[in-house]
């Protein structure tokens, strides 16, 4: 046999969770073509990965990367972690579909997670939005049907129930994704306009899902309380819509893992993805009032700018969140910068200015474009070993690329895990966290060629040094690159080699 690359000398990890074992890839026309031994086999280029892990590329099955991935300044974030796909679309937001004041708006509600990296933002129909990123991606993209985009193109910021006529509307965007190639049907339920939708607008657009074998996604209701209701009402869509359901960065509490046990007794096949650190990170305006945040960004600015309405959120806004939990990511308004990377109970300090004043002149001066990390209270901190260690969950980064001191979560998550979580703590073996990081989410959302190392995959290939790996990414000083990644493939093309980004863009994005 020959090939264009033979790997050999490493250990391999294959994604299934089975035990490592010693050996060499072969890689032909971006696929592999041998696996194990591979003695005898002549190739064009040798790389000798002595003493290192080769192991599938990572799945990023959450990530805010879409428009940084063609072009902005933390483009290969995600591919120096090993990651070599990513699921678009996390929590139902998009661009799709929306065009005139509908897509300002809407620009205008995303930029927060996604920045401001110049890049095209609208597309009328999903092939066009799909045209945004040929020829640009360092990783593969795979498609999640966008429930934002898609509530929005029909009902515009409504925060009414939808009807018939609208309901089929919506229900043939989902279809129209679907047959794109689409994975899943993703939502998120505590922001704007998807946290109007009712039990039937979610599981109607399941069962369109369904009929293609896609997965429900969510970032439930309740998320930001801990409470048990957003679960419940997953498992219900699960069981109505005879679909497989998937929690986005959910967190195994005692009560948590008893909804698991119930889904899996009431035959729901759930799974769930969560990121290595103990801290969220969301926008300024998720700790308003939900009657506040309602409506197009206009409205909400309308009611920053009321002193009447202002007075109403005060008591609110004063026990909302414990501001020496919460930290700025970035914010717009020129005043505020200056306090970016500072906890918000300083902030207070250093402006002088009541609290609920400060969170609606910050978000009303920066054009609702403020972004804060929060941190978990201690007491919650041992539930990310029990999250881990659970057989349902996945790895996931939720990474947010924007300027100033955004969460390290999108910069280390993978070796993190790698180095932290399986060397130091020992909470995983290594087999298991390669498994949570490729073969288990590619066999979750229909990969079917990427996600193990086997004849006929993808070459998607991470190699990578296990012990050394390890992230240094800090709250303080996220952009630092991860130790121990020696080389990334995708399709077979390296995008790292020698710890150094190559500049190439072999990604594409993954259809049906």
């Amino acid at each position: 046999m020959e090939c264009e690359l033979l790997i050999e000398n490493g250990i391999l990890i294959d994604g299934t969770g089975s035990r490592q074992y010693a050996g060499g890839i072969a890689v032909d026309q971006g696929k592999i073509v041998a696996v194990g031994d591979t003695a005898g086999i002549q190739a064009a280029e040798r790389l000798d990965a002595q003493g290192c892990a080769i192991a599938p590329g990572f799945i990023d099955v959450h990530v805010h990367s879409e428009k940084e991935l063609v072009g902005g300044p933390d483009r290969w974030a995600g591919i120096r972690q090993g990651v070599t796909t990513q699921l678009i679309a996390p929590d139902g937001f998009s661009w799709s579909h929306l065009d005139g004041a509908l897509r300002k708006e809407m620009r205008q509600y995303l930029e927060v997670f996604y920045g401001d990296t110049p890049a095209e933002w609208g597309g009328a129909t999903v092939s066009e939005f799909l045209t945004l990123f040929a020829g640009k991606l360092p990783s593969h993209l795979a498609l999640q049907v966008p429930h934002g985009a898609i509530r929005a193109s029909v009902m515009g910021w409504s925060t009414a129930t939808a009807d018939d006529g609208q309901l089929a509307g919506m229900k043939k965007l989902v279809k129209e994704w679907m047959e794109a190639g689409a994975k899943s049907f993703c939502t998120g339920l505590e922001y704007e306009p998807t946290v109007h939708a009712d039990l039937r607008e979610l599981v109607e657009l399941s069962k369109v899902t369904a009929e293609y074998g896609g997965v429900y996604v969510a970032h439930q209701r309740g998320n930001s309380g801990h409470t048990p209701f957003g679960t419940d009402e997953t498992i219900e869509i699960g069981k109505r819509a005879g679909i497989p359901v998937h929690i986005s960065h959910f967190t195994v509490d005692d009560v948590q893992a008893g909804n698991v046990r119930r889904a899996e007794a009431e035959g729901v096949d759930l799974s769930f993805d969560m990121y290595p650190y103990p801290a969220g990170c969301t926008h300024l305006l998720y700790y308003l009032p939900p009657w506040a945040q309602a409506g197009s960004p206009s409205q909400v600015k309308e009611r920053l700018a009321s002193g009447r309405d202002r007075e109403r959120m005060s008591g609110y806004l004063s026990q909302a969140f414990p501001p020496e939990r919460l930290r700025c990511a970035t914010v717009k308004a020129e005043r505020y910068k200056p306090y970016t990377g500072m906890m918000l109970a300083d902030i207070v300090k250093q402006t002088g200015m009541p609290l609920p004043e400060l969170i609606c002149d910050m978000l009303l001066e920066s054009d609702l474009q403020a972004l804060f990390i929060y941190h978990w209270d201690p007491v919650r901190e041992p539930f990310l070993e029990h999250t881990y260690k659970h057989p349902r969950h996945m790895v996931s980064t939720d990474g947010i690329f924007v300027s100033g001191s955004p969460h390290p979560r999108g910069y280390g998550t993978y070796p993190r895990i790698l180095g932290s979580f399986v060397r130091e703590k020992g909470w995983l073996s290594m087999e298991e966290a390669v498994r949570k990081m490729s073969g288990y989410p590619a066999e979750r959302f229909g990969l079917h060629d990427r996600g193990r190392l086997a004849p006929g995959k993808a070459a998607d290939l991470v190699i990578f040094d296990p012990a050394v790996i390890r992230s240094d990414a800090t709250f303080e000083n996220p952009r630092i690159a991860p130790e121990g990644i020696a080389h990334v493939l995708v399709a077979g093309t390296f995008v790292v080699r020698n710890g150094a980004v190559t500049g190439a863009l072999p990604g594409q994005v993954i259809g049906s």
